[in-house]
């Protein structure tokens, strides 16, 4: 599935609002990345990552937004995500809840229990 970003900002860049559409996977990632280092400049303070269409994350969409984080932190800056759809959420929670443990051999296999996770939330099975 194709990734779709826009951006919107205040006057003076320190807000910078980015609309994430389709899917933030191994294919994507870099674009994302390129998306990033483009149009988010150093008077940011603050990037909202819209997350209204995003409809599927893998690990290398989790480790692209993970970065951007560690961007801005370095800055004294923020980053936030809002709209999250069901399945987005479910996997940002598995991410906080283990952030220092690894229980995956690979990002492959990390990426087959992410997709399965949110294929259950959007089939409305529980989790």
């Amino acid at each position: 599935m194709a990734l779709k970003l826009d951006k919107y900002t205040k006057a003076d860049e320190s807000i910078i609002q980015i609309i994430i559409a389709g899917s933030l996977d191994t294919e994507t990632a870099l674009q994302f990345d390129e998306f990033i280092a483009e149009h988010v400049k150093e008077t940011a303070k603050l990037v909202v990552l819209n997350m209204k269409d995003l409809d599927y994350v893998s690990s290398a969409g989790i480790r692209s937004v993970f970065k951007l984080a560690k961007r801005m932190k370095t800055r004294g800056g923020k980053v936030a995500a809002a709209n999250r759809q069901p399945q987005i959420e479910k996997v940002f929670d598995i991410v906080k809840a283990l952030p220092d443990m690894q229980i995956f051999r690979d990002d492959a296999e990390m990426d087959e229990y992410l997709s399965a996770v949110q294929n259950k939330i959007i089939n409305g099975e529980d989790f």
